[in-house]
């Protein structure tokens, strides 16, 4: 049989009680040996069993669906899970795959009493669980009471090292002058982005020896324990159902300050209760915009639209910044919100496609002269909305005919026909007006084609010329000169766009467009 053995330790007591993760795997493999079976893998978990959750018993389960064990080799139930309901669905699981569950310390057949003992065992962990962790709560908070941080709790602090024996911390006086000139500079008017590109600019390694975030500028700015004051139990994480992921996890909420214990003189200040204020004023104001020094220019942003729904695409890193897209906000629309079907588009082969189509028409006068002759000749024939306004007028003649009629009739309250009468009128004055307009618009001057047609050439060179002169804004500059407007979604992009041609004495237009796929 194919054996795969699980070991599990979620604590460094385990570690000192012999039940490490080689004392389990090796009595696991002497029972493996003495029945006779083959071991396929070796599967290690350092996680709490209160969760199902973990790595390695997510590998075991994997394999189970997949065939490629027989056997699942455990030191005791418990190694498997402290959650009575988790060993249920681990033992349905091995059962639905025809496989079998063993243990060092114990043994179980697979009768009902042997899963009614199975589960009481489960359940006995569970409580055994349960007891450890108010053990340890209750020690830790002694601990607090008596001036000392608990283990645990002190150590990830940025300014400062910690010292379990004593349960205290000291100052460590190159990383709390940092701390100092980030709480300086941000109350004069800095930004956490700011900050930390000059630190990273600078050299400066953060806690863990990495670069900067303003992640991490911004929860030191938060935090209250550089003006000397501790609080142990001011948070406390529970477990709520997110019905978006259909899953457990895990939240953090703020206590009852009843519940806080104050640590006196378990911590040094390194700032000032009135420079930690202003910090939090600061960042507390609704005025201020938390807005990031971009280290990558969005260069279609304000330009670009979305091909589904016509919302503005914005500017969106991923991967700390390591790749650039455009998107569209309405794709993580809230909830009971429809929302838009684009997806992402890398920014690199957006603005290359925009870049290659506008320079294919900057290159291309005839394209330009085509769209203007077709731009004539619609304007020269009537247009279906000037036909819509030509009928409609027609409609409230014949209804102003069918008013007066109504007049001679005694038997009519006059106050109605009135207002009725008011209402056709300045209807038909709209509509004379709009037909009016229509037809100015429609007598084009074939000779501005002509104008248009010498000029042209000039205007495209004299563009070409000032973006040639450019060299990182020459795209952005190509933009603005043509005053490109892009809509797209991952399959295509369209752009629109307008050549200036003036003169001296007034200006005219050709309306461009140009779609890739």
């Amino acid at each position: 049989m194919k054996a795969v053995i699980y070991s599990r330790v979620s604590t460094d007591a385990q570690e000192r009680d012999g039940t490490s993760l080689d004392t389990q795997e090796r009595a696991c493999l002497d029972l493996v040996a003495a029945r006779g079976w083959s071991v396929v893998e070796c599967v290690r978990d350092a996680a709490s069993g209160f969760h199902l959750d973990r790595a390695g018993i997510e590998q075991v389960r994997g394999m189970l669906r997949k065939g490629e064990a027989d056997v699942v080799v455990a030191y005791a139930v418990d190694r498997l899970s402290r959650n009575q309901n988790h060993i249920g669905v681990l033992f349905d699981e091995v059962e639905q795959a025809g496989a079998q569950l063993e243990f060092v310390t114990e043994r179980f057949e697979d009768t009902a009493i042997g899963r009614f003992i199975l589960a009481a065992r489960a359940f006995i962990a569970e409580v055994e669980r349960e007891k450890i962790a108010e053990r340890t709560m209750r020690g830790k908070a002694e601990r607090a009471r008596n001036g000392q941080i608990p283990q645990g709790n002190g150590a990830g602090i940025y300014g400062y090292r910690y010292y379990p024996e004593t349960g205290r911390r000291e100052v460590d006086e190159l990383q709390a002058a940092v701390v100092q000139r980030m709480f300086v500079d941000f109350v004069a008017n800095g930004t956490v982005h700011g900050i930390a590109k000059r630190l990273n600019e600078a050299g400066v390694p953060a806690f863990g020896g990495g670069a900067w975030h303003a992640l991490s500028i911004r929860r030191i700015l938060l935090n209250e324990t550089y003006t000397g004051r501790t609080i142990y139990r001011r948070t406390i994480v529970k477990k709520v159902r997110d019905p978006k992921r259909g899953r457990w996890v895990r939240i953090t909420e703020e206590r009852d300050p009843s519940e806080w214990i104050e640590i006196e003189g378990a911590t040094p200040a390194i700032i000032s209760r009135d420079l930690y204020e202003r910090a939090q004023a600061r960042l507390t104001d609704p005025d201020r915009r938390w807005r990031r020094e971009a280290t990558r220019t969005y260069t279609l942003r304000g330009r670009l639209r979305c091909i589904e729904c016509d919302a503005a695409m914005v500017g969106h890193a991923v991967n700390r910044g390591r790749f650039h897209y455009y998107r569209c906000p309405n794709g993580s629309s809230g909830p009971g919100e429809t929302r838009c079907r684009s997806r992402y588009i890398r920014l690199e082969r957006l603005e290359g496609a925009v870049r290659t189509a506008l320079g294919e028409l900057l290159v291309s006068p005839e394209r330009i002269l085509g769209e203007s002759r077709r731009i004539v000749v619609e304007a020269s024939q009537p247009s279906a909305e000037l036909a819509a306004v030509v009928a409609e007028l027609d409609e409230i003649e014949s209804s102003q005919r069918r008013l007066a009629q109504l007049y001679t009739r005694k038997n009519l309250p006059v106050s109605a026909l009135d207002a009725e009468a008011r209402d056709l009128a300045d209807r038909r004055r709209w509509l004379e007006a709009r037909r009016r307009e229509l037809a100015s618009g429609a007598q084009v001057d074939a000779d501005q084609h002509a104008w248009i047609e010498e000029h042209l050439p000039h205007a495209l060179e004299r563009i070409q010329r000032e973006v040639s002169a450019c060299d990182e804004d020459g795209f952005g500059l190509l933009l603005r000169a043509v005053d490109a407007q892009i809509t797209s979604s991952t399959e295509r992009a369209i752009v629109r766009g307008t050549v200036p041609i003036i003169d001296q004495t007034d200006e005219s237009f050709a309306t461009i467009a140009r779609t890739w796929a």
